[in-house]
């Protein structure tokens, strides 16, 4: 999306949504506008790659707590750790597994597979958060089976050791939970746990490094979770643009406001005489002829 009329955008969007751009980033109302086309093209790209990594989470956390506590592929587990759970995890289960549509037309109680997929991705930090130490090494490395923690699986049963290895968790929760409520992904707040401390971003450069810091946890999680799955991910289409997003030239075309074609379609000859000129205008461009039409993107 290009706006073609600032002031209908600012109204639609609020001057100060806007200003927070303006200010953070020191840019005109222009660049500001094409830094929030950037920030949602940001927010489609991790909605994707979190919507991955919540999945398979979820499958190898339901299949390995199936087994260990029911010895089956799908198992209503929950039950078992309820006592160590907090109330909004329970309630959760509890919402999707008795709510109906009415009180006297109660539909089927789902079975454990619906169950655990309809729960939010907050469920599961507060899930492995409470594993019992005492069989933390039996359960975290089926979770996890490409953790580095599991070279000596017993070092899950140490309760600082089974922090510090779940911490990107908590913040891949926290990020997810910006994403969800639709705020400004770049403004990173501080981060003070009793692992980790890092400051709260407050420039460019600063959301630029935390957003390289995200995209290394995300990482190390897939990878933890399945390797194989990992290096498809990165490989995907989601983080490829992520990368040019995130890279200087990417955020001028946007500050730019030159991250939509025009609407003029070049000819292919066109196309071959300037491409030199387009790689350095950073802009996209239509390509068509009779027979056939393309959208060539630089990077």
């Amino acid at each position: 999306m290009r706006p073609t009329t600032i002031t209908v955008f600012e109204e639609v969007i609020s001057k100060p949504r806007l200003n927070s751009y303006k200010q953070y980033f020191s840019v005109s109302t222009d660049e500001a506008i094409g830094l929030y086309m950037w920030n949602c093209e940001l927010s489609a790209c991790f909605s994707a790659l979190l919507s991955f990594f919540e999945i398979a989470l979820r499958n190898n956390a339901h299949y390995t707590l199936s087994q260990f506590h029911g010895s089956c592929n799908s198992y209503h587990w929950y039950d078992k750790i309820q006592s160590s759970l907090k109330p909004n995890a329970i309630k959760m289960i509890n919402d999707v597994r008795y709510k109906g549509p009415s009180k006297k037309q109660r539909q089927p109680i789902p079975g454990p597979d619906e169950i655990v997929s309809r729960v939010s991705f907050g469920f599961w930090p507060s899930v492995l958060g409470v594993i019992d130490l005492r069989f933390a090494n039996h359960i975290l490395p089926n979770i996890f089976p490409f953790h580095p923690l599991n070279i000596n699986p017993k070092d899950w049963c140490i309760a600082t050791e089974k922090r510090k290895a779940l911490e990107f968790i908590y913040e891949l929760n926290d990020f997810r939970n910006r994403l969800a409520h639709h705020e400004p992904l770049w403004k990173f707040a501080a981060i003070n746990s009793t692992i980790v401390a890092v400051p709260a971003s407050n420039n460019q450069a600063e959301s630029l490094a935390r957003f390289s810091r995200l995209l290394a946890l995300y990482d190390d999680a897939m990878s933890a979770l399945n390797q194989d799955f990992h290096a498809d991910i990165l490989q995907s289409s989601w983080r490829q643009k992520l990368n040019y997003l995130l890279s200087t030239r990417g955020i001028a075309r946007y500050k730019a406001l030159k991250h939509c074609p025009d609407r003029h379609s070049l000819t292919p000859t066109e196309f071959r005489r300037k491409l030199s000129f387009i790689s350095k205008e950073n802009r996209p461009v239509r390509v068509e002829n009779t027979k056939m039409k393309g959208l060539f993107i630089p990077e």
